[in-house]
Protein backbone atom coordinates (compact mmCIF):
# COMPACT_ATOMS: atom_id res chain seq x y z
CA UNK A 1 0.00 0.00 0.00
CA UNK A 2 1.62 3.23 -1.11
CA UNK A 3 -0.32 5.58 1.14
CA UNK A 4 -1.58 4.81 4.63
CA UNK A 5 -3.72 7.42 6.28
CA UNK A 6 -3.46 8.52 9.89
CA UNK A 7 -6.73 6.63 10.19
CA UNK A 8 -4.72 3.38 10.22
CA UNK A 9 -4.08 3.98 13.90
CA UNK A 10 -6.64 6.60 14.89
CA UNK A 11 -10.27 5.83 14.12
CA UNK A 12 -13.12 8.33 13.81
CA UNK A 13 -16.58 6.79 13.84
CA UNK A 14 -19.64 8.90 13.16
CA UNK A 15 -22.27 6.15 13.12
CA UNK A 16 -24.79 5.68 15.89
CA UNK A 17 -27.95 3.87 17.00
CA UNK A 18 -31.00 4.81 19.03
CA UNK A 19 -31.10 3.69 22.64
CA UNK A 20 -34.91 3.65 22.72
CA UNK A 21 -36.54 1.31 20.23
CA UNK A 22 -39.89 3.09 20.67
CA UNK A 23 -38.47 6.03 18.71
CA UNK A 24 -38.95 5.38 14.99
CA UNK A 25 -37.07 7.54 12.49
CA UNK A 26 -38.38 5.56 9.52
CA UNK A 27 -40.47 8.49 8.32
CA UNK A 28 -40.72 10.36 5.04
CA UNK A 29 -40.85 9.45 1.34
CA UNK A 30 -38.82 9.63 -1.89
CA UNK A 31 -39.95 11.36 -5.08
CA UNK A 32 -40.26 10.49 -7.90
CA UNK A 33 -41.52 6.97 -7.23
CA UNK A 34 -39.36 5.54 -10.05
CA UNK A 35 -35.69 6.53 -9.90
CA UNK A 36 -32.21 5.35 -10.85
CA UNK A 37 -29.74 7.95 -9.64
CA UNK A 38 -25.93 7.79 -9.90
CA UNK A 39 -24.28 9.89 -7.19
CA UNK A 40 -20.53 10.68 -7.33
CA UNK A 41 -18.68 10.86 -4.02
CA UNK A 42 -15.39 12.17 -2.72
CA UNK A 43 -13.66 9.92 -0.22
CA UNK A 44 -11.97 11.83 2.61
CA UNK A 45 -10.21 9.59 5.14
CA UNK A 46 -12.63 6.79 4.40
CA UNK A 47 -15.70 9.04 4.56
CA UNK A 48 -17.99 9.16 1.50
CA UNK A 49 -18.96 12.80 0.91
CA UNK A 50 -21.81 13.70 -1.47
CA UNK A 51 -23.35 16.99 -2.59
CA UNK A 52 -26.98 17.70 -1.72
CA UNK A 53 -29.30 20.65 -2.18
CA UNK A 54 -31.64 22.16 0.39
CA UNK A 55 -33.68 25.19 -0.66
CA UNK A 56 -31.52 25.40 -3.82
CA UNK A 57 -28.33 25.73 -1.77
CA UNK A 58 -25.46 23.21 -1.87
CA UNK A 59 -24.28 21.30 1.20
CA UNK A 60 -21.83 18.47 1.95
CA UNK A 61 -23.35 15.34 3.47
CA UNK A 62 -21.78 12.13 4.67
CA UNK A 63 -23.31 8.96 3.17
CA UNK A 64 -23.54 6.66 6.19
CA UNK A 65 -25.51 3.42 6.29
CA UNK A 66 -24.65 3.03 9.98
CA UNK A 67 -26.60 6.14 10.97
CA UNK A 68 -29.97 7.83 10.47
CA UNK A 69 -30.45 11.22 8.82
CA UNK A 70 -28.69 13.98 10.79
CA UNK A 71 -27.83 17.66 10.39
CA UNK A 72 -25.49 20.11 12.07
CA UNK A 73 -26.55 22.63 14.69
CA UNK A 74 -25.66 25.39 12.24
CA UNK A 75 -27.91 24.01 9.52
CA UNK A 76 -30.71 23.29 12.00
CA UNK A 77 -30.72 26.97 12.99
CA UNK A 78 -30.17 28.26 9.44
CA UNK A 79 -33.21 26.37 8.14
CA UNK A 80 -35.27 27.30 11.23
CA UNK A 81 -36.36 23.68 11.66
CA UNK A 82 -38.70 22.52 14.39
CA UNK A 83 -37.89 20.13 17.22
CA UNK A 84 -40.22 17.13 17.00
CA UNK A 85 -38.80 15.17 19.94
CA UNK A 86 -35.64 13.90 21.59
CA UNK A 87 -33.96 10.55 22.10
CA UNK A 88 -31.11 8.86 23.93
CA UNK A 89 -28.55 7.94 21.32
CA UNK A 90 -25.63 5.47 21.46
CA UNK A 91 -22.61 6.39 19.35
CA UNK A 92 -20.06 3.97 17.91
CA UNK A 93 -17.83 4.34 20.99
CA UNK A 94 -20.63 3.06 23.22
CA UNK A 95 -21.55 6.39 24.88
CA UNK A 96 -25.17 7.59 25.09
CA UNK A 97 -26.57 11.14 25.33
CA UNK A 98 -29.91 12.84 24.69
CA UNK A 99 -30.29 14.34 21.19
CA UNK A 100 -32.87 16.56 19.47
CA UNK A 101 -35.01 15.04 16.69
CA UNK A 102 -36.05 17.24 13.78
CA UNK A 103 -37.76 16.87 10.40
CA UNK A 104 -36.55 18.25 7.04
CA UNK A 105 -39.22 19.04 4.42
CA UNK A 106 -37.01 18.42 1.37
CA UNK A 107 -33.45 17.30 0.60
CA UNK A 108 -32.38 16.82 -3.02
CA UNK A 109 -29.69 14.31 -4.05
CA UNK A 110 -29.28 14.44 -7.81
CA UNK A 111 -32.83 14.17 -9.13
CA UNK A 112 -34.10 12.40 -6.01
CA UNK A 113 -36.07 14.31 -3.38
CA UNK A 114 -36.19 12.99 0.20
CA UNK A 115 -39.37 14.40 1.73
CA UNK A 116 -40.03 14.90 5.46
CA UNK A 117 -37.06 12.87 6.71
CA UNK A 118 -36.73 12.69 10.48
CA UNK A 119 -33.31 12.72 12.08
CA UNK A 120 -30.84 13.89 14.71
CA UNK A 121 -29.28 17.32 15.30
CA UNK A 122 -25.54 17.19 16.00
CA UNK A 123 -24.46 18.39 19.42
CA UNK A 124 -22.10 21.34 19.67
CA UNK A 125 -19.40 19.02 21.05
CA UNK A 126 -19.56 17.02 17.83
CA UNK A 127 -19.54 20.00 15.50
CA UNK A 128 -15.79 20.72 15.64
CA UNK A 129 -14.63 17.40 14.22
CA UNK A 130 -17.40 17.40 11.58
CA UNK A 131 -16.42 20.92 10.57
CA UNK A 132 -12.89 19.65 9.86
CA UNK A 133 -14.39 17.39 7.20
CA UNK A 134 -16.88 20.01 5.98
CA UNK A 135 -19.83 17.82 6.97
CA UNK A 136 -23.21 19.60 7.13
CA UNK A 137 -25.25 16.46 7.65
CA UNK A 138 -25.70 12.73 7.12
CA UNK A 139 -27.73 10.73 4.63
CA UNK A 140 -28.61 7.68 6.68
CA UNK A 141 -30.32 4.34 6.34
CA UNK A 142 -33.75 5.54 7.43
CA UNK A 143 -33.80 7.65 4.23
CA UNK A 144 -32.72 4.65 2.13
CA UNK A 145 -35.05 2.02 3.60
CA UNK A 146 -37.22 1.77 0.46
CA UNK A 147 -34.34 1.83 -2.03
CA UNK A 148 -31.58 -0.34 -3.50
CA UNK A 149 -28.11 1.12 -2.93
CA UNK A 150 -24.92 0.04 -4.69
CA UNK A 151 -21.39 1.17 -3.76
CA UNK A 152 -18.87 1.15 -6.63
CA UNK A 153 -15.56 2.39 -5.25
CA UNK A 154 -13.58 1.99 -8.47
CA UNK A 155 -15.82 4.60 -10.07
CA UNK A 156 -16.34 6.61 -6.86
CA UNK A 157 -20.09 6.41 -7.19
CA UNK A 158 -23.22 5.27 -5.41
CA UNK A 159 -26.28 4.17 -7.36
CA UNK A 160 -29.65 4.63 -5.66
CA UNK A 161 -32.64 3.06 -7.38
CA UNK A 162 -36.15 1.82 -6.66
CA UNK A 163 -35.51 -1.50 -8.47
CA UNK A 164 -32.51 -3.88 -8.33
CA UNK A 165 -33.15 -4.82 -11.99
CA UNK A 166 -31.68 -1.43 -12.92
CA UNK A 167 -28.25 -2.50 -11.62
CA UNK A 168 -27.43 -5.50 -13.85
CA UNK A 169 -26.09 -7.49 -10.90
CA UNK A 170 -23.46 -10.00 -12.02
CA UNK A 171 -24.17 -12.40 -9.19
CA UNK A 172 -27.22 -14.27 -8.00
CA UNK A 173 -25.60 -15.01 -4.66
CA UNK A 174 -27.00 -12.97 -1.81
CA UNK A 175 -27.72 -13.23 1.88
CA UNK A 176 -30.58 -11.89 3.95
CA UNK A 177 -30.26 -8.26 5.01
CA UNK A 178 -31.61 -7.56 8.50
CA UNK A 179 -32.76 -4.01 9.19
CA UNK A 180 -33.02 -2.39 12.62
CA UNK A 181 -36.55 -1.40 13.59
CA UNK A 182 -35.93 2.23 14.53
CA UNK A 183 -33.66 3.49 11.73
CA UNK A 184 -33.22 0.62 9.23
CA UNK A 185 -29.51 0.07 9.87
CA UNK A 186 -28.40 -2.91 7.69
CA UNK A 187 -26.95 -6.05 9.32
CA UNK A 188 -25.31 -9.03 7.58
CA UNK A 189 -23.55 -12.22 8.66
CA UNK A 190 -19.89 -13.05 8.08
CA UNK A 191 -18.20 -16.37 8.79
CA UNK A 192 -14.93 -16.78 10.69
CA UNK A 193 -13.26 -20.12 10.14
CA UNK A 194 -10.26 -22.00 11.52
CA UNK A 195 -9.77 -25.52 10.22
CA UNK A 196 -13.05 -27.37 10.62
CA UNK A 197 -14.39 -24.85 13.12
CA UNK A 198 -16.46 -21.88 12.06
CA UNK A 199 -18.66 -19.23 13.66
CA UNK A 200 -20.88 -16.40 12.46
CA UNK A 201 -20.75 -12.77 13.51
CA UNK A 202 -23.73 -10.54 12.81
CA UNK A 203 -22.27 -7.19 11.77
CA UNK A 204 -23.44 -3.71 10.85
CA UNK A 205 -22.68 -2.74 7.25
CA UNK A 206 -21.45 0.74 8.07
CA UNK A 207 -20.28 2.97 5.23
CA UNK A 208 -19.49 5.68 7.81
CA UNK A 209 -16.73 3.60 9.41
CA UNK A 210 -13.25 3.33 7.85
CA UNK A 211 -12.43 -0.23 8.82
CA UNK A 212 -12.57 -3.45 6.83
CA UNK A 213 -13.99 -5.38 9.79
CA UNK A 214 -14.06 -4.56 13.50
CA UNK A 215 -15.40 -6.89 16.18
CA UNK A 216 -17.50 -5.79 19.13
CA UNK A 217 -16.23 -6.66 22.58
CA UNK A 218 -19.36 -8.76 23.18
CA UNK A 219 -18.70 -10.78 20.02
CA UNK A 220 -15.05 -11.14 21.00
CA UNK A 221 -15.92 -12.49 24.44
CA UNK A 222 -18.40 -14.98 23.02
CA UNK A 223 -16.13 -16.22 20.21
CA UNK A 224 -13.13 -16.44 22.54
CA UNK A 225 -15.04 -18.51 25.11
CA UNK A 226 -17.19 -20.66 22.82
CA UNK A 227 -15.12 -21.17 19.66
CA UNK A 228 -11.59 -21.60 18.37
CA UNK A 229 -11.79 -19.33 15.32
CA UNK A 230 -9.82 -16.30 16.58
CA UNK A 231 -6.29 -15.87 17.97
CA UNK A 232 -5.25 -12.94 20.16
CA UNK A 233 -2.19 -11.13 18.78
CA UNK A 234 -2.12 -8.33 21.38
CA UNK A 235 -4.31 -6.76 24.03
CA UNK A 236 -4.03 -3.60 26.07
CA UNK A 237 -6.10 -1.03 27.94
CA UNK A 238 -6.61 2.30 26.18
CA UNK A 239 -8.60 4.06 23.49
CA UNK A 240 -8.05 4.97 19.84
CA UNK A 241 -11.52 5.82 18.51
CA UNK A 242 -13.68 8.91 18.42
CA UNK A 243 -17.45 8.51 18.35
CA UNK A 244 -20.38 10.89 17.90
CA UNK A 245 -20.13 11.98 21.56
CA UNK A 246 -16.34 12.28 21.66
CA UNK A 247 -13.47 10.00 22.64
CA UNK A 248 -14.34 6.58 23.97
CA UNK A 249 -13.43 5.58 27.52
CA UNK A 250 -10.39 3.46 28.39
CA UNK A 251 -11.14 -0.23 27.90
CA UNK A 252 -9.24 -3.43 27.23
CA UNK A 253 -8.95 -3.76 23.44
CA UNK A 254 -7.61 -6.60 21.32
CA UNK A 255 -5.85 -7.26 18.03
CA UNK A 256 -7.00 -10.58 16.62
CA UNK A 257 -6.40 -12.88 13.68
CA UNK A 258 -8.58 -15.46 11.99
CA UNK A 259 -7.39 -17.85 9.23
CA UNK A 260 -10.50 -17.40 7.08
CA UNK A 261 -13.12 -14.68 6.78
CA UNK A 262 -16.01 -15.45 4.43
CA UNK A 263 -18.30 -12.77 2.99
CA UNK A 264 -21.13 -14.35 1.01
CA UNK A 265 -19.03 -16.86 -0.98
CA UNK A 266 -15.80 -14.82 -1.04
CA UNK A 267 -12.91 -15.90 1.20
CA UNK A 268 -10.27 -13.64 2.77
CA UNK A 269 -7.31 -15.26 4.52
CA UNK A 270 -5.40 -14.36 7.69
CA UNK A 271 -7.21 -11.13 8.37
CA UNK A 272 -6.28 -8.77 11.20
CA UNK A 273 -9.18 -7.62 13.39
CA UNK A 274 -9.35 -4.94 16.08
CA UNK A 275 -12.09 -4.84 18.69
CA UNK A 276 -14.37 -1.85 19.10
CA UNK A 277 -16.38 -0.28 21.94
CA UNK A 278 -19.44 -0.22 19.67
CA UNK A 279 -22.39 -2.42 20.61
CA UNK A 280 -22.10 -4.22 17.28
CA UNK A 281 -19.34 -5.53 15.03
CA UNK A 282 -19.12 -3.68 11.73
CA UNK A 283 -17.71 -3.61 8.20
CA UNK A 284 -16.69 -0.21 6.86
CA UNK A 285 -15.57 1.58 3.72
CA UNK A 286 -12.12 -0.05 3.60
CA UNK A 287 -13.96 -3.12 2.30
CA UNK A 288 -15.13 -1.16 -0.77
CA UNK A 289 -11.74 -1.58 -2.47
CA UNK A 290 -12.49 -5.30 -2.89
CA UNK A 291 -15.74 -5.16 -4.84
CA UNK A 292 -19.22 -3.75 -5.41
CA UNK A 293 -21.62 -3.89 -2.47
CA UNK A 294 -25.37 -3.77 -3.01
CA UNK A 295 -27.93 -3.27 -0.25
CA UNK A 296 -31.44 -4.09 -1.41
CA UNK A 297 -33.38 -2.56 1.46
CA UNK A 298 -36.67 -3.30 -0.29
CA UNK A 299 -36.24 -7.06 -0.62
CA UNK A 300 -33.78 -7.30 2.29
CA UNK A 301 -30.93 -8.75 0.26
CA UNK A 302 -27.17 -8.15 0.42
CA UNK A 303 -24.89 -8.74 -2.59
CA UNK A 304 -21.10 -8.66 -2.94
CA UNK A 305 -19.42 -8.70 -6.37
CA UNK A 306 -15.60 -8.93 -6.07
CA UNK A 307 -13.52 -6.83 -8.45
CA UNK A 308 -11.01 -8.58 -10.66
CA UNK A 309 -7.33 -8.54 -9.66
CA UNK A 310 -7.86 -7.48 -6.05
CA UNK A 311 -5.05 -7.63 -3.50
CA UNK A 312 -6.52 -9.43 -0.52
CA UNK A 313 -3.26 -9.25 1.45
CA UNK A 314 -4.28 -5.75 2.59
CA UNK A 315 -6.57 -7.32 5.19
CA UNK A 316 -3.50 -8.90 6.81
CA UNK A 317 -1.57 -5.66 7.42
CA UNK A 318 0.18 -5.51 10.78
CA UNK A 319 -0.37 -2.88 13.45
CA UNK A 320 2.13 -0.42 14.92
CA UNK A 321 3.18 -1.02 18.53
CA UNK A 322 1.21 2.04 19.67
CA UNK A 323 -2.09 3.55 18.56
CA UNK A 324 -2.50 7.32 19.01
CA UNK A 325 -5.60 9.26 19.94
CA UNK A 326 -6.39 12.95 20.42
CA UNK A 327 -6.86 14.52 23.85
CA UNK A 328 -7.13 18.23 24.58
CA UNK A 329 -6.44 18.82 20.88
CA UNK A 330 -3.07 17.08 21.11
CA UNK A 331 -1.86 13.87 19.51
CA UNK A 332 -1.17 11.41 22.33
CA UNK A 333 -0.54 7.71 22.91
CA UNK A 334 -3.93 6.00 23.22
CA UNK A 335 -2.93 2.33 23.40
CA UNK A 336 0.39 0.54 23.86
CA UNK A 337 0.02 -2.76 22.03
CA UNK A 338 3.69 -3.77 22.25
CA UNK A 339 4.32 -4.63 25.90
CA UNK A 340 8.08 -4.17 25.44
CA UNK A 341 7.44 -0.43 24.99
CA UNK A 342 5.74 0.08 28.36
CA UNK A 343 9.04 0.92 30.10
CA UNK A 344 9.69 3.71 27.58
CA UNK A 345 6.20 5.00 26.71
CA UNK A 346 3.24 6.06 28.86
CA UNK A 347 -0.41 6.38 27.92
CA UNK A 348 -1.08 10.03 26.99
CA UNK A 349 2.56 10.85 26.18
CA UNK A 350 2.27 13.59 23.56
CA UNK A 351 3.38 12.49 20.10
CA UNK A 352 5.48 15.27 18.58
CA UNK A 353 6.64 13.30 15.56
CA UNK A 354 5.59 9.95 14.11
CA UNK A 355 8.17 8.79 11.60
CA UNK A 356 8.70 11.67 9.17
CA UNK A 357 5.48 13.47 10.11
CA UNK A 358 5.66 16.39 12.54
CA UNK A 359 2.49 16.70 14.62
CA UNK A 360 3.66 19.25 17.17
CA UNK A 361 2.62 22.34 15.20
CA UNK A 362 -0.55 20.96 13.60
CA UNK A 363 -3.90 22.39 14.66
CA UNK A 364 -6.88 20.20 15.53
CA UNK A 365 -8.18 19.76 11.98
CA UNK A 366 -4.68 19.10 10.64
CA UNK A 367 -4.29 16.34 13.24
CA UNK A 368 -7.63 14.84 12.24
CA UNK A 369 -6.90 14.91 8.51
CA UNK A 370 -3.13 14.26 8.41
CA UNK A 371 -1.88 11.88 5.70
CA UNK A 372 1.36 9.94 6.07
CA UNK A 373 3.45 7.34 4.27
CA UNK A 374 4.41 4.52 6.61
CA UNK A 375 5.96 1.72 4.56
CA UNK A 376 8.80 1.05 6.99
CA UNK A 377 8.92 -2.00 9.23
CA UNK A 378 10.05 0.24 12.06
CA UNK A 379 10.26 3.99 12.70
CA UNK A 380 11.10 6.55 15.35
CA UNK A 381 8.49 8.34 17.44
CA UNK A 382 9.38 11.57 19.26
CA UNK A 383 7.37 11.98 22.47
CA UNK A 384 6.90 14.41 25.33
CA UNK A 385 6.72 12.39 28.55
CA UNK A 386 3.44 13.10 30.38
CA UNK A 387 5.10 12.47 33.77
CA UNK A 388 8.39 14.38 33.42
CA UNK A 389 7.86 16.68 30.42
CA UNK A 390 11.10 15.43 28.89
CA UNK A 391 11.46 14.86 25.13
CA UNK A 392 12.37 11.30 24.14
CA UNK A 393 12.79 9.27 20.96
CA UNK A 394 11.58 5.66 20.80
CA UNK A 395 11.82 3.13 17.99
CA UNK A 396 8.61 1.19 17.38
CA UNK A 397 7.81 -1.77 15.14
CA UNK A 398 4.75 -3.41 13.69
CA UNK A 399 3.35 -6.41 15.53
Amino acid sequence: MKKLLCIVFLTFLISFTLAQNKINLNQGTILPKKYNQTVPYEKIKGKLMVKVQINNKNYNFLFDTGAPFAISQKLFKELNLKTVGDVDLHDSSGKAEKMIITSLPDLQLGEIHFKDSQGIVFQETTTEILTCFGIDGIIGSNMLRNSVVQFDDRNNQIIITDNADNLSLKTEVYQKLDLSASQSNPFINVILKKGKNDAADKILFDSGAESFYEMSLDAYKFLKEKTDVITTVAESKGTYSWGFHGMSDLQFQHILETPEFILNNEKFENIRITTTESQESRMGSKSFQFGKFTLDYRKKRFYFEPYENIDKTKVSEKTWGISPTIKNKKFVVGIIWDKSLEKEINLEDEILQFGSVDFEKKDFCELIKAETDFQEKELTVVLKDIKTGKIKSVTIKKI
